[in-house]
């Protein structure tokens, strides 16, 4: 059985998901602060993250691969080499706008590189905003708490 791991989006920050309660609509986060390096835990409403699931895999540098991750995929003839990862029909997929593959399908997948996520690095994609409708907090929020 694989293990499942999930991260989130929230605040403008990557943050590690150490449980949701579904029961309260919840989600437990945990962040590094880059100016401490300490490690802090908040909990936030679940409306107010973008939740992201580990794919079971990890690229040719040993980086884990989750949804949301920009990889790039040298073997497909494509007139890009970006792919987003994606779940559709209940596989993970990478994909260009209305084209997509299975990740477990793929007979290369030891030569994906993640090389960044649609929230922070929209722009490997062709995107100016890949993340407009979400409502943001200032990222002081995790340190308000310490």
């Amino acid at each position: 059985m694989r293990e499942v791991k999930y991260r989130t989006w929230w605040s403008k920050t990557m943050c590690e998901v150490t449980c949701i309660d579904f029961a309260y609509n919840e989600c437990f986060l945990k962040h590094q602060l880059q100016t401490t390096n300490d490690f802090i835990e908040k909990i936030v409403p679940l409306n107010e993250v973008k939740i992201m699931q580990w794919t079971g895999l990890k690229d040719k540098n040993g980086t884990e691969i989750y949804e949301g991750d920009i990889v790039k995929y040298p073997h497909i003839v494509s007139e890009k080499s970006n792919w987003e990862v994606s779940f559709r029909r209940g596989s993970f997929v990478i994909k260009q706008k209305h084209f997509g593959i299975s990740l477990h399908e793929l007979s290369h997948k030891n030569n994906l590189e993640v090389i960044g996520n649609i929230y922070e690095n929209p722009e490997l994609l062709g995107r100016k905003n890949a993340f407009s409708k979400l409502s943001y907090f200032c990222k002081k929020c995790f340190e308000k708490d310490n």
